[in-house]
C-alpha cells in the first residue's frame, strides 16, 4: 500500500467515524445524543448541526466535514445530518473504486459529472405541491417539538408570514413553562426593566397606551466632560464646573418633559441627575438598549430615534406590559404590529435549548418555501429517484467514469436506507421496495415497515441541492489529498 493510499484511507476512516456519530439521529425515529464537556455541562439533542458543532474532533478531514455541515445549516437551515452521511457514503464507495483500479482523480471526475446530473434531475422534478404547514411538520418530526406538532407548525407559519425571513426572527426563550404556551407577540420585547422599578409607570399607565421617546443619548455627561482636564484653584470654581454639567443635563431633561413623553427608551446610559428629575415628573426610563432593538422599536411605534432631546423631539404611541420570567423582567411593547417576537417556553433550560434548535430548523425551511423555493417529497424518496436516474443514464458516459457515477447513485440511497434502519426495519428490503415503485413519491414507512406514499412529507428543493453539492465537494476535496504534512506554527 502506497503512502498516498494510506493517507486517503485514514482520512476516509476519520469521516466515517464522525458520520457514525450523527447517523443514528436521521429520520423521524432518530435517536438523541448526550454531549458532556469537561465541566459536566450537558447537551441532549438530535440536531446534527449542534452535534457536529460541539463534537470534540482533532482530525483535519473530520473538521472539513464539520465545516460543510455548517455551510449546509447556513444555506438551508436543515439537512446537516443528510449531508454528512452522504459524504461519508461517497467516500466509503470510493474505496471500492480504488480497489478496482480507479485513480482518485477519475473518481472525482465521475462524482462531478454525477453531481451535475443529479442537480439537473432534481430541478426537472415537479413541485410536490405541499403547503407551509406540511413543510413545518416535516422539519419538526423526530424532534422534541413533535409533542405539540400542530401548534408548533402553525406558530412557525404565523411567524414567517409576519416577519418574512427566518434570519429576522427574534426569540425570547423562558424556562419554567410548557411548550404549548408558546406564542407570537406582535411587537418588541426588551430584556430590560424601568430604572428604579418604574413605580411611576404603575401609577399612571393606561389602557390607551403611552407616549414613548426614543433617544440615542443626551441624558448623560458628554464625552468632553470625561476627556477634558479643567484646572480649578478653589472649591468655588469646582462647583461652577459641576453646575455647568448639571445645567446641560437638566436642559435635556426639560426637553424630554416638553415632548410629552411618558416613557423614555435610551440607547445610552442615563445620568443620575436626569433620572431624579424625570422620575419626579412621572416619566419612566429604560437605558442601555441595543441599537438593533432601538431600530425595531422605532419601526413598531412609527417614531424616529433622536440623537438628543430638544424642542422638536417627537414621540410615538405604545402599549407596554411588564412580565417576569424566571426572576428576569421584560418589557413587552407593541403599537402598529410591524415587528414580531417569538415567545418560547420549556420546562427546563436544557429542553428549552432543544426547543429553540427545533424551531430554528422549522422556521428556516418554512422561510425558504415562503420566499419562493419549491418542494420535493421527503423521506429520502427524492434521493432514491435521483439515484435511479443516474443509473439509467450512466451508460451514456461510459468508461471508468460510469463506475463512479453508479457508486454515486448507490451513495444517494443511504438516506432512505438510514431512515428505515433507524426506525428498526431492514434497510435493503426498503430500498428494493422503493426501486419497484415510483421512487419520487414513495419512502420508508417508519411505523409499519415497508414503504408508503410521502404525501405530507416534504423538503425544500434548495435543501436537497445544497446537501448533494456540499457532500460532493467535501468528498472531492478529501480524495485529492495524498499526504498530510505538518506545518510550522506561527512565530
Amino acid at each position: 500500500m502506497t503512502e498516498s493510499n494510506t493517507t486517503q484511507r485514514l482520512n476516509i476512516e476519520a469521516v466515517k467515524r464522525i458520520a457514525e456519530t450523527v447517523r443514528t439521529t436521521l429520520g423521524p425515529l432518530g435517536m438523541d445524543k448526550m454531549m458532556v464537556d469537561g465541566g459536566g455541562n450537558v447537551i441532549v439533542t438530535n440536531d446534527g448541526a449542534t452535534i457536529l458543532r460541539e463534537v470534540d474532533t482533532a482530525h483535519p478531514a473530520a473538521k472539513m466535514v464539520v465545516e460543510v455541515s455548517k455551510m449546509q445549516e447556513s444555506n438551508a437551515y436543515d439537512g446537516t445530518t443528510s449531508t454528512v452521511v452522504l459524504a461519508s457514503q461517497l467516500l466509503a464507495n470510493s474505496e471500492n473504486l480504488f480497489a478496482k483500479g480507479l485513480h482518485p482523480n477519475v473518481v472525482n471526475k465521475g462524482y462531478s459529472v454525477a453531481r451535475n446530473m443529479a442537480i439537473e434531475c432534481l430541478e426537472g422534478m415537479d413541485d410536490a405541491g405541499g403547503d407551509l404547514l406540511a413543510i413545518a411538520k416535516t422539519a419538526i418530526t423526530g424532534k422534541s417539538l413533535e409533542a405539540c406538532e400542530d401548534k408548533v407548525a402553525e406558530l412557525c407559519v404565523e411567524t414567517i408570514e409576519a416577519v418574512g425571513d427566518a434570519r429576522e426572527v427574534k426569540t425570547l426563550a423562558a424556562p419554567g413553562g410548557a411548550l404549548s404556551d408558546s406564542y407570537l407577540f406582535r411587537g418588541v420585547v426588551l430584556n430590560k426593566d424601568f430604572i428604579g422599578g418604574g413605580d411611576e409607570f404603575n401609577n399612571w399607565a393606561s389602557d390607551d397606551g403611552v407616549e414613548v421617546l426614543l433617544l440615542n443619548g443626551g441624558l448623560t455627561e458628554g464625552k468632553e466632560a470625561n476627556n477634558v482636564s479643567v484646572q480649578v484653584t478653589d472649591a468655588n470654581s469646582y462647583s461652577q464646573v459641576q453646575s455647568m454639567s448639571r445645567d446641560k443635563l437638566l436642559a435635556s431633561a426639560k426637553a424630554v418633559v416638553s415632548s410629552g413623553a411618558n416613557v423614555v427608551v435610551c440607547r445610552d446610559g442615563v445620568h443620575d441627575t436626569a433620572i431624579a428629575y424625570l422620575r419626579k415628573q412621572g416619566i419612566s426610563l429604560v437605558q442601555r438598549v441595543p441599537e438593533s432593538t432601538m431600530r425595531r422599536l422605532s419601526n413598531e411605534v412609527g417614531a424616529p430615534i433622536h440623537m438628543f432631546p430638544d424642542a422638536t423631539s417627537t414621540t410615538g404611541k405604545v402599549f407596554i406590559k411588564r412580565e417576569t420570567y424566571n426572576d428576569v423582567s421584560y418589557l413587552f411593547m407593541h403599537s402598529q404590529e410591524k415587528e414580531a417576537t417569538l415567545i418560547l417556553f420549556g420546562a427546563t433550560q436544557s429542553t428549552l435549548d432543544e426547543i429553540q434548535r427545533g424551531f430554528d430548523d422549522a422556521l428556516g425551511v418554512v422561510s425558504l418555501i415562503k420566499n419562493g423555493d419549491s418542494m420535493r417529497f421527503g423521506g429520502g424518496s427524492t434521493y432514491l429517484a435521483i439515484a435511479m436516474h443516474l443509473r439509467a443514464n450512466a451508460t451514456a458516459i461510459g468508461g471508468r467514469a460510469q463506475m463512479a457515477i453508479e457508486a454515486f447513485a448507490d451513495a444517494l440511497e443511504v438516506i432512505p436506507a438510514t431512515i428505515a434502519e433507524n426506525a428498526g426495519y431492514d434497510a435493503l428490503d426498503t430500498i428494493l421496495a422503493m426501486r419497484h415503485t415510483v421512487p419520487e413519491f414513495y419512502g420508508p414507512d417508519v411505523h409499519e415497515g415497508g414503504i408508503v406514499l410521502m404525501h405530507g412529507v416534504y423538503e425544500p428543493t434548495s435543501l436537497i441541492r445544497s446537501a448533494i453539492s456540499g457532500a460532493t465537494e467535501v468528498t472531492s476535496a478529501i480524495l485529492r489529498i495524498d499526504d498530510v504534512i505538518g506545518r510550522r506554527g506561527a512565530e
